[in-house]
């Protein structure tokens, strides 16, 4: 019996452990951003109805890059106006339509640009209008990530937010990070589509595109804390009361059958701790799960078969005694 109380006892002391620890997860930094999904080029069939319009997937340090190339001539200066026409190609690269979308924080886009026309001119489109000097504007490449969100109301309008980086002239790698907009509106976007338009010549490399976002956590670092100060000292205070009473060879049923509870309870906390570690859950979520599940499961089951030896030895000696008094 002394053995089951320091094991007990043994379990509390752990328990505030837990506690402990997951106060420090409490203070400790949010978990950095993981990669959800990686897009990679050749799985996509990526395609431009214009003729001036080049796509093709190259392969550039052993990683399949989207090569885009306007091969339209540099803009034209056509003799009736003062600023060169160019003709602009616009081109879907890639739609996300998936559940992933509920995860996704951020779009993270690799491109480097060789000779990415920019400067003062009017759309071919536009030149029955051009008498507006408005029309006459400065353009430049363009990579934009649009997010369509649901009507506000029954009947309403697709609302779509944009944001933007532009490409122009020539650079080497450089990283654009997109933020996928989650607090303007009362709901999440229904898909993303990253477009990328070269108003005249121009060839840009982009390499696969990467969602990352935080992985939902089950609980808070607050309530994880909460729990596991409550469970450790509730469980370590029964476990003591358990050996307590099992030493004194009292209230048998109830002794067994909360220790068997607990074991189901060990059993139940471990599977979903499992559940938990396979979901990429942080830390502090599956780290308050295994603990307790293995702590519970080993004590109370090693512990099970001495507790109930314990009370048949004295319900025989009770029996005997019995037997004793009446003869």
């Amino acid at each position: 019996m002394k053995k089951l109380i320091q094991l007990n006892l043994l379990l509390l002391l752990i328990s505030s452990a837990m506690a402990q620890n997951t106060s420090l997860q409490q203070s400790s930094p949010q978990e950095p951003p993981k990669n959800l999904r990686t897009y990679d080029w050749r799985d996509f069939n990526v395609q431009s109805t214009n003729t001036n319009f080049q796509i093709q997937i190259v392969s550039i340090d052993g990683m399949s890059v989207l090569k885009i190339e306007n091969t339209n001539s540099p803009p034209s200066i056509n003799p009736n106006y003062s600023y060169p026409i160019y003709k602009p190609v616009e081109v879907s690269l890639l739609k996300i339509t998936n559940s992933v979308i509920k995860k996704t924080y951020w779009v993270f886009c690799e491109l480097k640009f060789e000779n990415v026309w920019s400067g003062l001119a009017v759309d071919t489109n536009e030149l029955p209008r051009f008498e507006n000097p408005r029309l006459v504007r400065q353009e430049e490449g363009d990579l934009k990530l649009l997010a369509y969100f649901p009507p506000s109301a029954s009947g309403g309008d697709e609302r779509i937010e944009t944001s933007d980086f532009n490409v122009a002239g020539t650079s080497n790698w450089q990283l654009r990070k997109f933020a996928v907009d989650r607090t303007k509106f009362e709901s999440l976007p229904t898909h993303l589509e990253l477009k990328l338009l070269l108003p005249a010549h121009g060839t840009v490399y982009l390499r696969p595109i990467r969602l990352l976002g935080v992985t939902g956590s089950w609980w808070s670092p607050q309530q994880i804390s909460l729990l596991g100060g409550v469970s450790g000292s509730v469980i370590g205070c029964f476990g003591a009361l358990l050996g307590l009473l099992a030493s004194k060879g009292k209230a048998r049923n109830f002794v067994l059958t909360t220790m068997k509870i607990f074991i189901a309870l060990g059993i139940l906390l471990t599977i979903a701790g499992f559940v938990a570690v396979v979901s990429s859950q942080p830390y502090a979520v599956w780290y308050a799960l295994l603990l307790p599940g293995v702590i519970l499961t080993l004590v109370f089951s090693l512990n099970l078969p001495s507790i109930q030896r314990r009370y048949d030895e004295l319900e025989i000696r009770r029996m005997t005694s019995i037997d004793a008094t009446g003869s």
